[in-house]
C-alpha cells in the first residue's frame, strides 16, 4: 500500500481510531504472513490497518494507534536498499504513547535502528522449533515462565547478537538464537518467530491476548475475558 492509499485508508477510519482508542497499526514490510497479522489482530476484536512498512510519516500522523506491529520481511537488515520505517517513525511511536512489537526482520529493524547489532546466523532457522522462556517475568509471556516451552515457526537467517539499552532477552530458542525481547519502560517488543501462522494460532492468540489486553488495557469498557482464547 503507497502513502496515497495509506492516507486515503486512514480517513476510512472511525474517528475514534485516530484518537487511539483501540487501534492496531501494522507496518508491512513483505512478509507473506503480514495478512496473517492483521486478521489475527481482528479476531481479538481488536481494530487493525496494515500499510506499506515504507509509508511516508505524513500518511500516518493522522493516526495515534496504540500498538505497532512491524512484519516480518524477506530481507536482510544489511541489504543495501533494504525497508525500514519512515524517518521519525520511532518520535512518532513515543508521541502517540504506542507499543511497538517487532515480527522476525521487524524485531531486527527495531533493534538495529536503536543502537543493537543483527549480524549473519551461525545458526540459521528455519520452519518448527522450540523456544523457551528465560525471564520470570514479561509483558510477551506473563508470569512463571523461566524454562517453559512452546514450538513455533521460524524463518530468519539474521540473528539478534548485541541488545539495544534497556532491553532484556526474554526467550531464546534451542539452538540458543534470541527469540523474544522486549523493554517494557520505552514500550518495544521484539519477537524473532512468526506466532501468526495458522498452525500456532492458538499460541499466537494467548500470546496477543496478553500483549494487546494489557496495551489497551480495555475494548469499549470491558476488559477480554480469560476464557476468550480457549
Amino acid at each position: 500500500m503507497g502513502s496515497a492509499a495509506a492516507a486515503a485508508a486512514a480517513a476510512a477510519l472511525p474517528a475514534s481510531a485516530g484518537s487511539g482508542e483501540n487501534l492496531v497499526l501494522i507496518l508491512d514490510y513483505g512478509s507473506q504472513y503480514t495478512h496473517l497479522i492483521t486478521r489475527r489482530v481482528r479476531q481479538l476484536g481488536v481494530l487493525s490497518l496494515c500499510v506499506s512498512g515504507t509509508a511516508p510519516l505524513a500518511a500516518l500522523e493522522s493516526l495515534r494507534p496504540r500498538a505497532i506491529v512491524l512484519s516480518g520481511g524477506p530481507h536482510s537488515v544489511h541489504a543495501e536498499g533494504a525497508p525500514t520505517f519512515p524517518e521519525g517513525f520511532l518520535d512518532f511511536a513515543d508521541g502517540a504513547g504506542a507499543h511497538v512489537l517487532g515480527v522476525c526482520y521487524g524485531m531486527q529493524l527495531l533493534v538495529q535502528s536503536l543502537g543493537g547489532a543483527v549480524e549473519p546466523g551461525e545458526r540459521q532457522e528455519y520452519g518448527k522449533m522450540e523456544v523457551e522462556g528465560t525471564a520470570p517475568s514479561s509483558a510477551l509471556y506473563g508470569e512463571a515462565e523461566t524454562g517453559k516451552r512452546q514450538t513455533v515457526w521460524m524463518s530468519h537467517g539474521d540473528e539478534v547478537v548485541r541488545l539495544p539499552e534497556g532491553f532484556e532477552v526474554v526467550a531464546r530458542s534451542v539452538e540458543g538464537a534470541v527469540a523474544a525481547i522486549e523493554n517494557r519502560e520505552e514500550r518495544f517488543y521484539g519477537l524473532q518467530y512468526h506466532p501468526e501462522v495458522a498452525t500456532f494460532r492458538m499460541k499466537f492468540s494467548k500470546l496477543n491476548y496478553k500483549f494487546i489486553s494489557s496495551v489497551l488495557g480495555s475494548l469499549k469498557g470491558k476488559l477480554f475475558p480469560p476464557w476468550y482464547f480457549v
